[in-house]
């Protein structure tokens, strides 16, 4: 019986197949994390451009539209 788990751990041991993937997945998974916190670091100015584009449709006539270009 053990002899089959040695020889079970060799063959996964030696698969190349199978270190490659959890390879992709770890890299896949930190690409996730800094879109993630790229998104999160980004969103309070995305909040403020869309509140002031917001205030400059409520006053369309005394819009500033130099206040979207900075």
């Amino acid at each position: 019986m053990i002899w089959m788990l040695k020889d079970y751990v060799v063959t996964v041991l030696r698969h190349k197949g199978g270190a490659n993937a959890v390879e992709y997945a770890l890299i896949m998974a930190l690409v996730a994390v800094f879109i993630i916190a790229g998104v999160l670091a980004m969103s309070g100015a995305i909040g403020n451009l869309f509140n002031s584009m917001a205030t400059c449709l409520s006053n369309a006539p005394g819009c500033n539209t130099a206040t979207f270009s900075g």
